[in-house]
């Protein structure tokens, strides 16, 4: 029997793994390729088919948003942090991690927005950036 509470970490892990594809404002084929070689879905527990519909499902939420001023702005800091204090498990914690890490460096650089995601969970959940070095 499965664990209804880690399949609601991963369920916020692979939402943050989508928002680190979607962070730069472009979803590169280069990162899809990544996501792929890597088995990232795999290695969630999730189907690729799920962590696709989570970078849908973010789009969608970007599109609904009132405001109008910055229609454009990806990341919320609050809810991503939110979404940090989800994931309690340690394991889960360090491979969110790793993928948010390959996947930023896919596309050849990594943007001040993935910068900023991957430092705030680094930090959040207090990861060194050494113990990510394999």
């Amino acid at each position: 029997m499965t664990d209804p509470t880690y399949e609601a970490q991963r369920a916020v892990a692979t939402e943050l793994v989508a928002l680190t594809l979607l962070a730069d404002g472009v979803l590169a084929s280069r990162e899809l390729e990544a996501l792929d070689r890597l088995g990232i879905p795999k290695l969630l527990g999730v189907e690729r088919d799920a962590l696709i519909q989570a970078i849908i499902d973010h789009c969608r939420r970007l599109l609904q948003r009132p405001e109008r001023i910055d229609p454009v702005r990806l990341l919320d800091i609050e809810r991503f942090e939110m979404m940090l204090d989800r994931i309690t498990d340690p394991v889960l914690r360090e491979m969110v991690c790793r993928a948010m890490l390959v996947l930023s460096k896919a596309d050849g650089v990594i943007c001040l927005p993935e910068q900023t995601l991957l430092r705030d969970a680094l930090t959040r959940w207090g990861i060194p950036l050494e113990q990510l070095r394999d």
